[in-house]
């Protein structure tokens, strides 16, 4: 950090200590090779930045995708023609509400990289997720087969998704260096 601040500050004093009196083309080049230096690091900076929240959030899906699995085969049988009942149901419900817990479990253990000042958006995103899974595994549990708990429980989750979408976005799209 401390490194791009030194850099910026010496992109702000060439130009002007150029632009005072009389000047040379040399140092005008000087000023120049500065600049262009400082855009390239900027840009270097950026790249590193998308490269890490892109990482971060396709290893995220990557870790939900794998736990949910027993939710997703739970919502398809519940949501076909000739659903689950008693007992069959009752065993797609437990493991799909397991499955949720351990989701939500990984989701708040979760270490989010540094993503500058998109950092606490980020935390907050995933808490929200989190808590999302949660409920969604405790609506399983009170209500198996009732898809209209399950939906509401998908809705709050595709909310905080959509959340860190947008923070994603706005990273990669808008980066703040900080």
């Amino acid at each position: 950090m401390k490194k791009l601040l030194v850099v910026f500050f010496v992109a702000i004093l060439v130009p002007s200590l150029a632009a005072c009196g009389n000047t040379s083309d040399e140092m005008k080049d000087k000023a120049n090779a500065v600049k262009e230096n400082v855009k390239s690091k900027v840009t270097t900076v950026k790249e590193k930045l998308h490269t890490q929240a892109m990482d971060f959030y396709t290893d995220l899906v990557a870790k939900v995708n794998e736990k949910d699995v027993a939710y997703d085969a739970y919502m398809t049988d519940i949501t076909i023609d000739a659903p689950s009942k008693g007992e069959a149901l009752d065993e797609l419900a437990k493991k799909a509400s397991a499955s949720a817990e351990k989701v939500s479990e990984t989701l708040a253990n979760v270490k989010i990289p540094d993503l500058g000042k998109r950092t606490d958006d980020f935390k907050a995103s995933i808490q929200e997720l989190s808590d999302a899974f949660a409920e969604k595994a405790t609506a399983i549990k009170a209500n198996p087969g009732d898809t209209k708990a399950a939906e509401k429980a998908d809705a709050a989750i595709q909310k905080a998704s959509d959340g860190l979408s947008d923070y994603l976005k706005k990273l990669v799209w808008q980066v703040p260096i900080s």
